[in-house]
């Protein structure tokens, strides 16, 4: 399925959610919603929860950016799916960061010194020594960039649950996210060490 059918009169309905009907964008949302979940954001994401937040993001936005939506022939879907597709790449550019550092939290933090361990109970024992570092690494930084940190990496809770948490909009969490990864390797750098320069 490559695209939906349009909706037979959907330039009316178009400009309707434009002028704030909200009737006429739920229509919007329950004829093409699926497509862009189906077709465009699980394939692009992998996961499901991810693509849910996505989908809510390419909505919200389009909502807000309707009113400067410039109707052409091809309809109102291409312009939803560019939309999707930006939210869902920068959703990987957020987590391939994410995953950057949580890699150095193990790698560079863990490794620091570490053998590696002979029973459960030496295991113990380095994952103690780890979040150790950890905390230490942490207790430098600005209390909202350790809090994210804390939040979406340690203890992997959802983008829109750390939004919450943190009173901001997902994508400014994505950017103090960012901004935190880049303090942590400071602080890192400053301790001596040695955060991979991807980070």
């Amino acid at each position: 399925m490559g695209r939906p059918e349009p909706l037979p009169d959907e330039r009316s309905v178009v400009e309707k959610a434009a002028a704030g009907d909200r009737r006429a964008f739920e229509r919007l949302y329950r004829a093409y919603a699926p497509t862009l979940f189906s077709y465009v954001l699980v394939p692009m994401l992998g996961d499901r929860d991810d693509a849910n937040d996505c989908l809510r993001e390419t909505f919200l936005s389009a909502y807000r950016h309707l009113p400067n939506f410039v109707w052409q022939d091809a309809g109102i879907y291409p312009w939803l799916k560019t939309m999707a597709k930006n939210k869902a790449r920068d959703l990987l550019r957020a987590s391939g960061r994410r995953q950057r550092l949580r890699g150095a939290f193990e790698e560079h933090l863990g490794n620091a010194g570490a053998t590696e361990p002979k029973n459960p109970a030496e295991e113990e024992l380095q994952r103690d020594a780890l979040r150790v570092r950890i905390e230490a690494v942490l207790s430098e930084l600005n209390p909202r960039y350790a809090l994210v940190l804390r939040l979406r990496l340690l203890e992997d809770r959802p983008r829109e649950e750390c939004a919450a948490t943190l009173d901001v909009k997902i994508g400014t969490l994505d950017v103090l996210l960012f901004r935190a990864c880049k303090a942590f390797r400071a602080a890192c750098e400053k301790r001596g060490l040695p955060v991979g320069a991807e980070l």
